[in-house]
């Protein structure tokens, strides 16, 4: 999967093959080289027909919502600080008894944060906090993170007076 550096709403997930090819400058789907392509070298594909095909076989995509439900059903919509549990109870008729997260009292974190090469997607990563104890977290990780910046920087200043 492609790493990704930034929020996103989603990621596309690609094969080991169409990675590597896009990685190469390359038709994912054909593999032919973009300095030999006849259309622009910005889009995805060579072809159009390699566009169709592509998009058939890489229709699948992780949503962040998804993974957000995900994450809080997995620890049983429970803050993992505080202990407590935010549960909506379903009325409707179609989903009648069964548990939902309170969304407005969740959030979905990332245990190593993003400003410190935590990975976005990954589900080891994410943890359900309530929005008080994400505050608290967010605090302390604004204090670490300035730290981690400062130590990133100093190293980068000491690899370019190695060089010189």
């Amino acid at each position: 999967m492609i790493k990704m550096t930034e929020r996103q709403q989603y990621i596309r997930i690609y094969s080991k093959i169409a990675e590597k090819r896009i990685e190469n400058n390359e038709c994912p789907v054909c593999g032919k080289p973009k300095t030999e392509w006849n259309r622009r070298t910005d889009w995805r594909c060579c072809s159009k027909e390699c566009t169709e095909k592509f998009y058939d076989e890489h229709d699948k995509s992780l949503h962040w919502s998804w993974v957000r439900s995900r994450v809080f059903k997995k620890d049983n919509y429970t803050c993992a600080m505080c202990g407590e549990r935010f549960v909506i109870i379903a009325k409707h008729p179609d989903y009648k008894g069964e548990e939902f997260a309170d969304t407005a009292k969740l959030v979905c974190d990332h245990i190593k944060p993003l400003a410190m090469d935590g990975e976005m997607w990954d589900m080891e990563n994410l943890q359900t906090l309530c929005i008080e104890c994400n505050k608290k977290k967010t605090a302390f990780d604004q204090a670490i993170i300035a730290k981690y910046k400062k130590i990133k920087k100093a190293q980068k200043l000491h690899k370019t007076f190695k060089k010189v």
